[in-house]
């Protein structure tokens, strides 16, 4: 009769991981830190490029005619910002720019438009940029709240109030 043995490779990953060595991950953590600052001034002038053309398709978008095409400008450019924004510590913003994106998602799918909607996000983001309020800033927070609330009652209503051009905010 013959024996079968069953053998098994050994985990190189495994033994890789659990042995000793590597940086801590504070002097990570410090090391990320420092990359991201000596890039900060470089993102913030491509959030400040995005931020242009995000005024453009809003314009766009606005026209009698502002086609679907425009509309997802809009929301190309909402979202580079978005992914942008805390890398150059504008983290509000970015949220902004999120909520944003949600909205101009929510209008494109329903094939509606709110110009008046759009532009107190853009309108806010400007405003955002331009007065350097911090993170966290009541103000701000304030700000981003009364924007979140536009979007939900937007998402709650199927066709109603809030999608029409003529339709009160």
């Amino acid at each position: 009769m013959s024996a079968v043995i069953y053998t098994r490779p050994p985990n190189r990953l495994g033994k890789l991981l659990a042995a000793p060595g590597g940086r801590k991950l504070s002097d990570a953590v410090s090391e990320a830190q420092a990359n991201l600052d000596s890039i900060r001034d470089q993102v913030t002038g491509e959030v400040d490029v995005a931020l242009s053309r995000l005024r453009e398709s809003v314009a766009a978008a606005s026209m009698v005619d502002g086609g679907a095409e425009a509309r997802a400008d809009v929301y190309a450019h909402a979202t580079a910002i978005a992914g942008l924004a805390g890398l150059c510590g504008l983290g509000q913003l970015g949220q902004v720019a999120y909520n944003l994106c949600e909205l101009a998602d929510c209008y494109i799918e329903r094939q509606a438009w709110n110009s008046a909607a759009v532009a107190a996000h853009l309108d806010t983001m400007t405003l955002l940029r331009m007065a350097g309020l911090p993170d966290g800033s009541p103000e701000g927070v304030a700000l981003l709240e009364g924007l979140k609330s536009l979007v939900r009652r937007v998402d709650a209503s199927a066709g109603g109030p809030g999608l029409d051009q003529d339709a009160p905010l």
